[in-house]
């Protein structure tokens, strides 16, 4: 199995080198987090496709920066502060297109907020997003995420049913478990909308973030309920560099899914 890295794992390095980081290691699939607008030029994406396509390496996924913004700019109230912000999303979704990426990978509105948020408000407000997506040839993503709405598992059904085949998921382990979720239950409920996985270990209850092949969760039980779900997407390790050698542990994680038997 063909198992990519985030450049978000080597996070604060700039996006260009961390993806220099990942191909070092020998992955040949990645996911980009942007960290900042100047990256979403035109001149700098294709940089980073330049780079990716002379070492073999395929750009799965985006992940926006502006994901600490999108509860008050895209899914608040204001209509101006929509209209100002919504342009930072097509530029995202044409980058994606840019790298030839597939899945771009939206937090949401958080789910307590000063003032309650509609759901069918926010569900509009998403198939903007995805109408952008379409646009780019791309596809606008909702993650799992602790604190956020998205990380209810009946929040997410509700948000299947209204958006109909237009729902795509990206499942985040680690979110699952710190929203006091087994995975293996969102797991089964979403396995038909998840286009896109990320991968992290746990040890719980000493710690919700590992890398993979460090703790003990079952990662042939969730490659084997995907299969046999028909799952087309890809899978990234995706881990916090806080307090890790990350090279160390991302080529740990690398052998480790290598040797895996599934």
């Amino acid at each position: 199995m063909n198992i990519g890295a985030s450049t978000s794992c080597f996070y604060p390095l700039e996006t260009e080198k961390a993806l220099n980081e990942v191909i070092k290691l020998g992955f040949k699939k990645s996911e980009i987090f942007f960290n900042t607008s100047s990256e979403l030029e035109p001149s700098f994406v294709k940089e980073l496709r330049k780079t990716a396509d002379e070492n073999g390496v395929k750009i799965l996924s985006i992940h926006p920066f502006s994901s600490a913004i999108e509860n008050t700019c895209i899914f608040g109230e204001y209509p101006r502060r929509f209209e100002d912000f919504i342009g930072l999303y097509r530029a995202h979704c044409h980058a994606a297109a840019i790298l030839g990426a597939g899945p771009v990978v939206i937090h949401g509105a958080l789910k307590q907020r000063k003032i309650p948020l509609d759901d069918d408000f926010y569900f509009e407000r998403f198939r903007t997003l995805v109408e952008i997506g379409k646009s780019e040839g791309v596809t606008v993503c909702q993650e799992n995420v602790k604190r956020f709405k998205s990380e209810d598992i009946e929040f997410m059904k509700k948000m299947r049913s209204a958006l109909g085949s237009d729902f795509h998921m990206v499942f985040d382990i680690k979110q699952a478990i710190r929203a006091g979720y087994d995975p293996f239950d969102f797991l089964e409920e979403m396995k038909n909308e998840i286009v896109h996985v990320h991968l992290s270990d746990n040890n719980l209850p000493e710690s919700d973030c590992l890398p993979p092949g460090r703790g003990s969760f079952d990662f042939s039980r969730l490659f084997n309920i995907l299969k046999a779900a028909d799952y087309k997407g890809d899978y990234v390790i995706e881990i916090y560099s806080k307090g890790l050698d990350v090279k160390k542990e991302l080529a740990f994680s690398k052998n480790y899914f290598e040797n895996l038997n599934i």
